[in-house]
């Protein structure tokens, strides 16, 4: 055996999918505990006699994890797995979700169920006084929105940061990378559903009814208020 073989990882062979097959095995290398965050992993010439592939597969594939913040290549010292895991590693499945035409409903049930569920830990976690920031940043929100003070851009900020308080109330770093990662993805849809009209108030009026649940640590209506804001966001897109 190889020093620094990983028991799990199989000789791949010829593949016109090979760098995919190549992340998928290190992927359920690092799933199954061979590596621990900050772990280095095996060298370049370890990985192609075990996975028996050719340098420049192996180095795209390696590219693609560092990409997506699985792994950190340092120059002269190898590659290493992240500490910490980056709301980056999201990004591929959510560009397919959103990119493909078909999956609409799949989009529009990811978004209601993250939601619901920050929003429900929101309300056990959050205090009075981060409760009462995301209502001064719904009521800056909306004064900036009548006076007519901001730009679009300067409201699709308000809106992302709406979003992005609630999930910080939970005090869960992979939830907050996760929904950070889900409001970045969305932005364009954002942006259309504002520049609808109606669509600025349409937005004040949901995100006031969600600090309004949280306000009153309502748990029980959350699903069916994501839902229906949800449900009026789509329909102006």
């Amino acid at each position: 055996m190889l020093v620094g073989e990983i028991m799990g990882l199989a000789k791949i062979g010829n593949s016109d999918t090979l760098v995919n097959e190549i992340i998928t095995q290190l992927s359920q290398a690092i799933i199954e505990g061979d590596f621990k965050p900050g772990d280095k992993l095996p060298s370049e010439a370890e990985l192609c006699e075990q996975l028996a592939v050719g340098r420049n597969s192996l180095r795209e594939a390696i590219r693609v994890l560092n990409a997506m913040g699985v792994v950190k290549t340092k120059r002269g010292q190898g590659t290493f797995l992240q500490d910490t895991i980056s709301h980056e590693v999201f990004n591929p499945l959510i560009f397919r979700l959103i990119l493909d035409p078909k999956n609409t409903t799949d989009v529009f049930e990811l978004r209601v169920m993250v939601e619901s569920i920050v929003i429900i830990m929101a309300i056990y976690k959050a205090s009075p006084e981060e409760i009462q920031s995301i209502r001064d940043l719904v009521d800056e929100t909306n004064n900036i929105a009548k006076s007519n003070q901001g730009s679009i851009d300067d409201l699709i900020k308000l809106d992302m940061q709406f979003h992005l308080s609630i999930a910080k109330c939970v005090h869960n770093k992979l939830i907050e990378s996760i929904l950070e990662t889900l409001v970045l993805m969305f932005e364009p849809s954002i942006k259309k559903v504002l520049q609808k009209d109606g669509g600025i108030d349409l937005c004040l009026k949901n995100h006031y009814a969600i600090v309004n649940l949280i306000e009153q640590r309502d748990v029980i209506n959350v699903f069916n208020t994501v839902r229906d804001t949800l449900v009026d966001s789509f329909a102006k897109e």
